[in-house]
């Protein structure tokens, strides 16, 4: 489990592409302080699990469906990629409870820079509402507005631009979404007993 928040921006150092998946090596430093071996991570939002470590970084392993549903396969030696640790029993829940199950990617429609920095995404769900929840990339956002033909608003304040890599975004680009995991769940409890 998770909250949104990001604690560190990432690089990735190297990509090893293997029948079965790809092996990916992450650059960093914070969450390394009392990380171990298995310990979940949300690497842009999906939870991954740490194979190996040491001072400047780990590694972790992504299966095909991984890889078919989040940004991964974009994914480069030096992409910027945003990591938090999995919260603790007793943690602030200062975002919104984010499990790091990646949907799929919504797509970069429109940048708005001014005053406000607002981002419209395309992404088809009836789980996106009006001052819901919404992750992308592994962080948690208010959706602002929804919008025709499956697009949403988010704004973006400085201090979440500066955290994470949401400089890096560009139009048409690649998101990883996770929806409210509590609106969805009620609904899906709301499903299963109408039938």
């Amino acid at each position: 489990m998770f909250t949104g928040l990001i604690e560190e921006i990432g690089r990735v150092e190297s990509i090893e592409i293997l029948p079965n998946g790809r092996r990916f090596r992450i650059q960093c430093k914070k969450i390394l302080a009392d990380i171990e071996r298995g310990d979940s991570i949300a690497v842009s939002g999906a939870c991954q699990t740490v194979e190996t470590f040491d001072s400047l970084g780990f590694t972790f392993f992504s299966i095909p469906e991984t890889l078919s549903v989040t940004n991964f396969e974009g994914f480069e030696v030096g992409s910027r990629v945003n990591l938090e640790r999995a919260m603790r029993l007793g943690d602030r829940l200062g975002g919104h409870i984010v499990q790091g199950h990646v949907e799929g990617v919504a797509l970069v429609h429109r940048i708005e820079r001014g005053t406000k920095h607002d981002i419209i995404l395309s992404y088809a769900s009836p789980y996106i509402l009006p001052k819901g929840s919404v992750t992308l990339n592994g962080i948690s956002l208010t959706v602002m507005e929804v919008l025709p033909q499956d697009k949403f608003r988010v704004q973006i304040i400085p201090e979440t631009i500066d955290r994470t890599d949401i400089g890096d975004w560009r139009e048409g680009g690649k998101i990883n979404v996770e929806v409210d995991y509590i609106i969805k769940s009620l609904d899906l409890v709301r499903r299963h007993q109408a039938l």
